[in-house]
């Protein structure tokens, strides 16, 4: 279910936590469905079980998942809402291109860039 990147320069909590996130949006899980347990997705990635423990936490926090004791952790209802996860992805993007702006890249070359990732989307 879940594919790591360990060449990748994201983080294995932030990879976990995103293709949990597209899964929602793709309709693969959807609300109130279980999710395999923390230590389940640890054996099946080959990820450290505190790794995955962590992605569980951060998705809690953003409403995507909710958990039961001893049940296990399941999509929340609301996890389509995304209008809480789109403002702590715009937050954490503002320091970002604050940065990038420093550095020189120009409003244009970041546009095209934010072009051509929306185009792969589609």
């Amino acid at each position: 279910m879940f594919n790591i990147d360990t060449r990748s320069r994201i983080p294995i909590y932030e990879q976990l936590k995103d293709q949990i996130q597209n899964y929602v949006r793709l309709g693969i899980l959807t609300a109130d469905e279980q999710l395999p347990s923390i230590r389940g997705v640890a054996a099946q990635t080959g990820v450290n079980v505190n790794t995955v423990k962590r992605a569980f936490q951060e998705l809690e926090s953003e409403g995507i998942i909710y958990s039961v004791v001893g049940k296990g952790s399941f999509i929340s209802p609301d996890a389509l809402d995304s209008t809480v996860s789109a403002k702590k992805a715009l937050g954490e993007i503002e320091e970002q291109l604050k940065s990038i702006k420093l550095k020189g890249v120009t409003k244009q070359e970041l546009t095209e860039l934010i072009e051509k990732i929306y185009k792969e989307e589609e």
